[in-house]
This record gives C-alpha cells, structure tokens and sequence, in this order.
C-alpha cells in the first residue's frame, strides 16, 4: 500500500525501472514477449522492432501492477470524468434492461481491469473471473484491491464458472478475458496467421446462457489515460452441432481482437509464450508461396 499512496508518474517510473530489468534478465520473460511479437509481426519484421515492442509489452505488464496497487485510493467518478474515455456502456445497459446477461469479452490489451473501474462509477457492477494467484497471501491482497469499488472478483474454477452462470441468468454481467489458456482446456484457433490454444469461456458461457457477447477492448492513450471501447455484441452463430458453435464463435472473437491487437501490439501484456513455437525471423518469404499468415482464418 505504500507504493499506491505515490503518484501515478511515480508508479510508472518504477513500473518502468522493474519492467526493463525484468525484461533484460528474467530468464523466460524476454524470449516469450519476442516470440508472441514475432508471430504478431510476421517473420519479416526487422529484429529491432520485434525488441522494441516487446519491451513495450514489458513496461505495459509494468504500468498494469502500477495502477492496481494504487485502485483502493481511486476517485473513480474523478478518473470517469477525466481520465477514461469509454464509449459503448450503453450497450451493456440496454441488453440488461432486455432482461439478457451480458459476457464482457477482452484480452490482457491496454489494462481493461482499469477501465472496469470507470464502468463501476457508470453504474454497471461487474463479476469478473480471472487468473488464479499464488501465494495465497497475494491472491487476497489482489482481490481486495480489484473489489474496493464494488466489482465482484473470484479466481477462476468450476465453483466459479457455476456462479457466473447463474449471474448471468440474474441478467448480470460478466467480464473475461480470451487471450491465455490458463486452464490448458482451450482448443485450437488461428491468431494473427498461426494456430495457437486459446479458451474459449466467454463464448461457452453466452452459448449456454443466451447472454448478450459483448467485445470489448481498452487501450493506454498517451502518458496517463484511457480508452475503453464496449461493443458492438457479437451476434452468435448457432447450429445446434455444440462443438462447431464454439469453434466458429470463438475465432470469430479472437479475430476481433487479432484486430485491434496489431493497431499498437506493444500494449499487449502477455507473458507467457502463446505459441508453442519459434518463429524464426526471414528476410522474404520465396517468392511465389504462400506463408503461413497468407492461409489466416478471415
């Protein structure tokens, strides 16, 4: 708490210190940005770029903890007013109003747990499921920290997953993240030209719920803002074949974010390696294949 009683500058200028050692000398860390960037990029991409926006990605994960540890002293009607730009949240607002649950779908982009903040003073409460954390002891300081200004917070499980259904029966929403495998259950998609495990819980739960998929992404803007974009809903394809459903549906939702992903690729914080393969870098494919990027999903 000590650190969250510091300005916000001073915060990303620690963020900023740790983040570039982090990088530089963790023993995954580095190698994992460049090789999710690389297959962002394309093999093409110039070795320095790749660097350079890894090392954004590095120093984004950064400025994430630094906003979090400072959320318990947020005025967030303040931080509404001035500091977020969200537009959108009447789309969650009317799909509630219909009486539907409504899934909140993003990615570890911008820090969209910040802008939840600013969707609380809008008057939308929210449970969010998200990432198991360990120790123990730094799971519940996180939680307390997430939930000071009334979201709902609970680790992903199957005793979780149960309760957002019924909260989204209750016509509540629900937001979740679509870029990390974290229960090593997803299934297998095309992201940015190249197959990859991604999981596929926000479209399960519309599916199963008849909730309302909301995509929605936030974005870093200059030193100290954001902006949050909600929707447009995402109407689902159903066939009644449970498993195509989930697939189309899902990769439907990651080439939405695919999308905004390569508008500025150095604000994705992801640390751990998405694809389980290097992919080393060329100077020009040969002339007259077609790469891997030339056979992506449209």
């Amino acid at each position: 708490h000590t650190i969250g009683r510091m300005p916000l500058s001073w915060r990303y200028g620690i963020a900023r210190f740790v983040a570039d050692r982090v990088y530089n000398w963790g023993p995954h860390i580095g190698p994992n940005i460049r090789s999710n960037i690389r297959h962002v990029l394309g093999p093409d991409a110039p070795d320095d770029e790749v660097d350079r926006i890894s090392r954004d990605c590095a120093r984004n994960t950064g400025r994430y903890y630094a906003d979090v540890v400072g959320m318990h002293r947020l005025d967030v009607q303040k931080f509404l007013k001035d500091d977020l730009e969200l537009a959108g949240i009447d789309y969650i607002k009317e799909a509630r109003k219909a009486g539907h649950g409504v899934v909140v779908a993003s990615a570890h982009y911008g820090n969209p747990e910040f802008a939840m903040q600013g969707v609380a003073a809008a008057g939308v409460e929210m449970f969010a499921i998200v990432e198991p954390l360990n120790p123990p002891e730094l799971g519940r300081l996180m939680y307390g920290l997430r939930r000071v200004h009334g979201h709902h917070y609970e680790p992903i499980s199957f005793t979780t997953m149960k309760k957002a259904i019924n909260w989204l029966k209750n016509g509540g929403a629900i937001a979740i993240l679509i870029d990390r495998d974290i229960q090593k259950r997803g299934i297998e998609l095309n992201f940015c030209g190249y197959p990859a495990r991604f999981p596929t819980g926000a479209v399960d739960l519309a599916l199963r719920t008849n909730a309302v998929l909301m995509p929605s992404w936030v974005r870093r803007v200059g030193g100290f803002k954001i902006k949050g974009t909600v929707g447009p809903p995402m109407p689902l394809i159903v066939t009644g074949d449970a498993d195509e459903d989930r697939r189309v549906n899902s990769q439907r939702l990651l080439n939405l974010f695919e999308k905004e992903l390569k508008q500025d690729p150095g604000q994705w914080s992801v640390l751990d390696r998405i694809w389980p393969d290097d992919l080393p870098p060329r100077t020009r494919p040969d002339e007259g294949a077609r790469t891997p990027r030339d056979q992506a999903v449209q």
